[in-house]
């Protein structure tokens, strides 16, 4: 485990070295209160247009300031129910539209329905944001205090969205054996038309308090977005995935298990920025009738200075049929931590 944890932790820190590709800054950004900002744009996601200049470096602008975007570039946009446009993007008749000039012509999208934009020919680089954390917490399994790391990549795009995780703690406590948590996570989400998706995921997880020295996860979901905007998004899940288990105590187990899952996102980039997540996920066992596994995750983050943030965590995980045979069927757990966006 400490391996493959080590491998992931090289691999996200790995993409944060910085792109060298630059392009012409010849977009336009004009804002509401008349203000006009020549740059580049680099993306619209959660409701922010990242926007690099020369002279002001990379500006981020709540869209709801924007009066509109100019870019002589091919951009690709995305609307609410999935539909995707392509083209550059012109002078439109109101604040309330933007302008998109097609091949069949020029159409006019209101700024409300619009949920994601990025160039075309945007690179790698431009689309992926990595975040690293440092925190104390406290849980069942030792009653004490414990450090905890952590390490989030997340890829977005107008087809889809990737994000990957790491998230590692451990106590020593005199008297008492040492206690471990540690999780990597990777999801691939792939938006299709009238707010569908499919979804690809991984796990790899270790936790004493179950008796879990190692338990891989791997499947695939389909999916529904009834609520996705610049805000929130809110996502239904079905699906299947393998669960191959290394207790602490017994034989190592493999099982097919059905996945369903319920997870909200909400985004305010309103000073200060907070984003709110949490995620049900439940596992009821197909080969193993009668088990069932539940995690729920959910964290706040509060920026309180440029992009260093004050996040409150608070998980739990159940397990009716543990894998070792003196393991505790719950563990749960609180963590503070601050995190730096990259």
């Amino acid at each position: 485990m400490p391996r493959l944890l080590t491998i992931l932790l090289l691999l996200l820190v790995s993409l944060s070295l910085p792109s060298q590709a630059s392009a012409d800054k010849t977009d336009i950004v004009v804002l509401k209160n008349g203000d006009k900002i020549t740059g580049e744009v680099k993306g619209l996601f959660r409701g922010k247009l990242e926007f690099s200049t020369d002279s002001m470096g990379t500006v981020n602008i709540e869209w709801a300031d924007i009066e509109a975007v100019l870019s002589d570039t091919g951009q690709s946009l995305e609307l609410a129910n999935g539909q995707r446009f392509y083209g550059p993007l012109r002078k439109s008749e109101s604040s309330e539209m933007v302008a998109v000039e097609t091949e069949q012509g020029v159409v006019g999208l209101s700024t409300l329905d619009v949920v994601g934009m990025y160039p075309v020919e945007s690179g790698f680089w431009d689309r992926l944001d990595i975040s690293t954390s440092l925190g104390f917490s406290w849980d069942k399994g030792s009653s004490v205090g414990k450090y905890t790391i952590g390490l989030d990549a997340e890829y977005r795009a107008t087809e889809h969205l990737t994000r990957a995780g790491l998230t590692a703690e451990a106590t020593s406590v005199d008297g008492q054996e040492d206690s471990r948590r540690a999780n990597a996570n990777f999801t691939h989400m792939r938006f299709k038309p009238n707010k569908r998706f499919t979804s690809y995921f991984a796990n790899a997880d270790s936790n004493d308090e179950l008796g879990i020295d190692l338990r891989l996860l791997g499947g695939a979901g389909y999916g529904w977005a009834p609520i996705r905007s610049s805000r929130k998004l809110f996502l239904l899940m079905a699906g299947a995935a393998v669960n191959h288990e290394i207790p602490s105590e017994g034989d190592s187990e493999t099982n097919l298990e059905a996945v369903l899952r319920v997870s909200y996102d909400y985004f305010s980039y309103s000073d200060p920025e907070r984003i709110f997540n949490t995620t049900l996920t439940v596992f009821p066992s197909i080969t193993d009738i009668g088990r069932w596994r539940a995690d729920f995750n959910t964290d706040f983050r509060l920026e309180f200075y440029n992009d260093l943030f004050w996040v409150m965590s608070f998980f739990a995980n159940y397990d009716s049929e543990p894998v070792s045979e003196d393991a505790s069927q719950s563990d749960y757990g609180v963590r503070s931590s601050l995190a730096y966006k990259w």
